[in-house]
């Protein structure tokens, strides 16, 4: 893998910061990659815009995303604020129940009701960002057992066992 460039990004408490860890640990230490991970915050602590960026490298690598090869969007507003760097190959995964104006033209535009799993899976919407990553787990070909062990790794287990609920669910869509 040359160069691999991940945006995470959504409203404040969606979890894209939680994603952005949980991406990083995979790739840094299970698959032994350089990595570097970015974190933006707007203003508001819930409800702003927020992303989390990773880059995935085999060497050292410069520290800035400059064309996502995916973006996950959790909100309408994310999905316009950080799409401006996108090109053709670049894959979007976006939460059908919240992004609703997604331009139809893109070629590998994968839109999954990810909220909507996670109430129905766990009971509970706060879990839809583990439902992606189930997804992209899935998109990406990452083997699904060495994610779900840095979500047994990195997760209190207060709240494991809701967590691997939604990404199961996430992982089973057919994007």
């Amino acid at each position: 893998m040359d160069n691999f460039q991940l945006r995470f990004a959504g409203t404040g408490g969606q979890g894209m910061m939680l994603i952005g860890d949980l991406m990083a640990y995979y790739y840094g230490i299970i698959d032994n990659k350089q990595i570097v991970l970015l974190k933006s915050y707007g203003p508001e602590a819930r409800g702003g815009a927020c992303r989390s960026e990773l880059i995935v490298d085999e060497e050292e690598c410069y520290p800035a995303v400059t064309c996502p090869d995916l973006l996950l969007a959790m909100s309408e507003q994310s999905y316009h604020l950080y799409t401006e760097d996108i090109d053709e190959d670049t894959i979007i995964l976006v939460d059908s129940e919240l992004v609703r104006d997604v331009d139809e033209t893109h070629p590998h535009t994968y839109k999954v009701p990810m909220t909507e799993i996670a109430k129905e899976t766990t009971g509970k919407a706060i879990c839809a960002n583990i439902v992606a990553l189930g997804v992209m787990t899935k998109l990406l070909k990452i083997n699904p057992d060495d994610m779900l062990g840095v979500l047994k790794t990195k997760l209190p287990a207060r709240i494991l066992d809701i967590n691997l609920k939604a990404f199961q669910a996430g992982y089973e869509v057919e994007p």
